[in-house]
């Protein structure tokens, strides 16, 4: 893939020039140029042409200076590195330049293998900011999507309210603060019958993605086999089957169930691994 450079001067013999010293490298596809005669005609192709990453500019030019082409580059709404060129005596406007926000400069008469060390310099640059970029869209993603699970596995949870209106043999109260967005402890409560209620604690073995989804397998697994009606015992002991079977090895949980029966006040619990 061969990388674009814009070349803004109004001298037309550079041109000519630029494309005889760099004849291989086109003809093998590594550059590719476009030349504009002033700061105009160079946005102009800029927002035609969304691929080019290298504006080298001369500084004096009709239409549109150099220095103004620099400061609209950001209407151009894309990440661009800039060299700027001009008279080795004219150090005023290139530091002007580099103040507008040039990322280098070479000097008149054009020495060409600095001209082509500073635009591998500036490739290399290019392409560390777009990596960067592209690091940070996708840590955006994941942060999104991360924000998402803690909202969905909060909403498996029971609600911090009480949810049993006119139950007066007992107050239940819940809540689960992850170390990370989300994690893998749990916990769970629910009427079995009119005199039976059931109550889990659980622990996932490590943190973070992995342990909310096996967190959320075994909270489900748990209750839906509790609303049987087994023991604590028998109910741990299913649940240990089945998920011993289709989970992977590293991963384990440790589990209190209990069942308090309401009108006697008394518990019976079982704690499995």
């Amino acid at each position: 893939m061969s990388f674009k450079i814009l070349i803004v001067d109004d001298e037309p013999d550079l041109e000519l020039l630029v494309r005889q010293k760099f004849r291989k490298k086109i003809r093998e596809g590594e550059f590719e140029f476009i030349f504009a005669l002033n700061g105009q005609e160079a946005l102009d192709k800029l927002k035609e042409d969304s691929a080019i990453g290298i504006v080298l500019s001369d500084i004096n030019m009709p239409v549109m200076d150099g220095l103004t082409l620099l400061s609209r580059l950001s209407d151009v709404n894309r990440i661009l590195k800039a060299v700027i060129v001009s008279a080795y005596g004219d150090l005023q406007n290139i530091r002007l330049a580099m103040n507008r926000g040039a990322y280098d400069f070479l000097t008149k008469p054009i020495d060409f293998q600095d001209f082509e060390v500073t635009i591998h310099k500036t490739i290399k640059e290019l392409e560390a900011l777009n990596q960067g970029i592209k690091a940070r869209d996708q840590l955006a993603a994941i942060r999104h999507e991360l924000t998402v699970a803690a909202q969905i596995q909060e909403s498996i949870l029971p609600g911090k309210i009480l949810p049993f209106a006119g139950q007066k043999e007992f107050e239940i109260y819940g809540e689960m603060i992850p170390a990370r967005h989300v994690g893998g402890d749990f916990y769970d409560y629910f009427l079995i019958d009119e005199q039976r209620l059931g109550f889990v604690i659980g622990d996932v073995s490590g943190k973070g993605v992995p342990a909310a989804i096996f967190m959320a397998v075994s909270q489900t697994l748990l209750r839906a086999t509790a609303l049987q009606g087994g023991s604590p015992s028998q109910c741990l002991h299913y649940v240990n089957a089945v998920l011993s079977r289709q989970s992977d090895p590293s991963m384990f949980v440790t589990m209190f169930y209990a069942i308090l029966h309401t009108d006697t006040g008394e518990v019976e619990y079982c704690v499995g691994g």
